[in-house]
């Protein structure tokens, strides 16, 4: 004898889009971000996903989620997420989940901590009417995982960044003075940390509105791809070199010394890539205490 509930078994494609959606972001969660199975995501994600959420430098789409969780993976070889709630409505998918690893490869430019860490948060999907992730939002698991890193984003990053109107973008390319590299991890990790602020108001007093920093390993020598917008270069060029702020005149010192010469003074090149990576934030927040080594 036939039953309902055997006859719904039979035919999954009669349960609800809710118990369906449900079953994908599970999927999603033990095949593709546990094991990092890329298959399971170009089954279940929309090409054109937005990801406000994703890591600084990832691109836009699919390839920027693939972006995110291959640098997470490779970062933190034992990475591993836990669903520890999840609950569906409509189109809309909600889990309470936690991120545990050890942060054993470098991670955003950053060279390895060794530091183990356990991070919750919230992270809600939206799903288009063929059941397909069109849309990801998360809050709280990146910035707990950062802070128990000892690291901190230098703003919130919604998807990739494209330049609002009239925004030009210039990419220039300067050389990596040997025996320097250290000191431009030393560089950039100030201004993601303790000099966030003033980095930030430098930015805004030079009118740029994006910024992205990344060091080019060459055979011969190592270069830095320079890449920022600013609605008018000639402008941001003038206001940097002629500036007497203190913030300016040290960050320009620092500089000069890793590279010999001055990165936003000098030629746009065609060159492009992505490493730190700023964006303005909408508003300024206050510094968390510095979490415990």
């Amino acid at each position: 004898m036939t039953t309902a509930a055997t006859t719904k078994a039979a035919h999954p494609r009669w349960e609800s889009a809710e118990e369906r959606n449900k079953a994908t972001i599970r999927r999603v969660f033990a095949e593709f971000i546990n094991r990092g199975d890329t298959s399971v995501a170009d089954a279940h994600y929309r090409p054109d996903i937005v990801d406000h959420a994703g890591l600084p430098g990832a691109p836009e789409g699919l390839e920027g989620v693939k972006y995110t969780i291959a640098s997470l993976r490779a970062a933190v070889p034992d990475f591993h997420v836990t669903i520890e709630d999840i609950s569906a409505h409509q189109d809309m998918v909600v889990i309470h989940n936690t991120w545990r690893g050890t942060h054993l490869g470098e991670l955003l430019g950053m060279a390895p901590t060794g530091r183990s860490f356990l991070s919750v948060g919230i992270v809600i999907w939206r799903f288009d009417d063929q059941g397909r992730i069109a849309e990801r939002w998360e809050h709280g698991v990146s910035s707990n995982m950062f802070a128990a890193l000892g690291m901190r984003l230098l703003a919130p990053r919604r998807g990739r960044r494209r330049p609002e109107g009239g925004t030009r973008s210039v990419t220039r390319t300067v050389p990596l003075k040997a025996g320097k590299p250290l000191a431009w991890q030393r560089l950039t990790a100030e201004l993601q940390g303790p000099r966030r602020r003033e980095y930030e108001a430098s930015r805004r007093r030079l009118g740029i509105t994006g910024e992205v920093l990344r060091i080019d390993p060459r055979p011969d020598q190592d270069h830095v791809i320079v890449h920022f917008e600013t609605a008018d270069p000639q402008r941001t060029r003038k206001r940097w070199t002629e500036s007497n702020n203190p913030f300016d005149q040290w960050l320009r010192a620092q500089l000069l010394d890793i590279h010999g010469e001055d990165p936003w003074a000098g030629p746009a090149t065609s060159c492009e890539s992505a490493g730190l990576d700023w964006t303005a934030p909408p508003q300024l927040v206050r510094d968390r205490p510095e979490e415990p080594r």
